[in-house]
């Protein structure tokens, strides 16, 4: 089974969430090949779950003072800063195709199985956490994900931590550590990166980014082949870019709460 392969590398926040957005809605309707999508953020950005809340997650004056994004995702899950040291994916399938299971636990269960890949081809443990659908290394997260289906595609997505900045983190959420272990106090304590694992060795980007995807390729039972995106694909990524950068959608949720609680309650 020949599937596609896209790595924009360093791209904007905002344009990364509207790309997978338009990649799905494409491969749901059969209009490209299943693909992997590697990336990473121009810029420090926090990736928003769907549903959460920016108000509730996200020191935002900081966030805005510094120049970070507050991206809110299509897909569910928490959320997480990311920087440029981190190799950001998205893995997209069509639904019921028959590559990605149907449910959802499987669903991380075979496309995560990637990571574990890759771990392990660099020499180290790699350990799916179902309970929060991370993949742990040493007994500490390394990668943090999330899925979401619509238009006739599932999407896993995730991060494979490099290097990361803890203190930038913890300047930039108000709990950082609620995605991790239990009785972790600080996100220093409950993550690992390939860095650390590395001992300070050094890696070479393009050499991590091969194995990353003969680590999913393997775990699907896939060759992907590098491709490039559509006219149909950009075209449409653009006109989604607006909507991700606008208020109305970061805020939605905040404001969909900040208008119920004004409702006028009828006795």
């Amino acid at each position: 089974m020949t599937w596609r392969f896209i790595d924009t590398d360093k791209i904007d926040g905002y344009y990364s969430a509207a790309l997978f957005e338009s990649i799905a809605k494409h491969v749901g309707n059969s209009e490209v090949d299943d693909t992997i999508f590697f990336w990473r953020t121009k810029t420090p950005a926090v990736y928003l779950g769907y549903h959460q809340y920016v108000e509730d997650e996200v020191h935002k004056e900081y966030c805005a003072a510094n120049s970070i994004q507050v991206v809110r995702r299509v897909l569910g899950g928490g959320c997480g800063y990311c920087d440029e040291d981190q190799i950001l994916f998205s893995v997209i399938a069509s639904e019921g195709g028959g590559m990605v299971p149907t449910d959802i636990q499987g669903a991380y269960s075979r496309v995560l199985g990637g990571l574990i890949n890759t771990l392990r081809a660099f020499g180290f443990d790699g350990k799916l956490e179902p309970k929060r659908n991370a993949v742990y290394s040493m007994g500490r997260k390394i990668s943090g994900n999330a899925q979401g289906r619509f238009a006739g595609a599932v999407l896993v997505n995730g991060s494979f931590l490099l290097d990361f900045g803890f203190d930038e983190m913890d300047r930039v959420l108000k709990n950082p550590t609620m995605n991790l272990a239990e009785g972790v106090e600080c996100a220093r304590d409950g993550m690992i990166t390939l860095s650390e694992l590395l001992d300070g060795a050094g890696y070479d980007i393009d050499y991590v980014k091969g194995v990353l995807k003969r680590g999913f390729e393997d775990a699907l039972g896939v060759e992907a082949r590098r491709g490039v995106l559509t006219d149909s694909e950009i075209e449409l990524a653009q006109r989604l870019n607006e909507k991700h950068r606008s208020r109305d959608w970061i805020y939605r949720m905040d404001d969909k709460r900040r208008r119920r609680r004004n409702k006028p309650q009828v006795h």
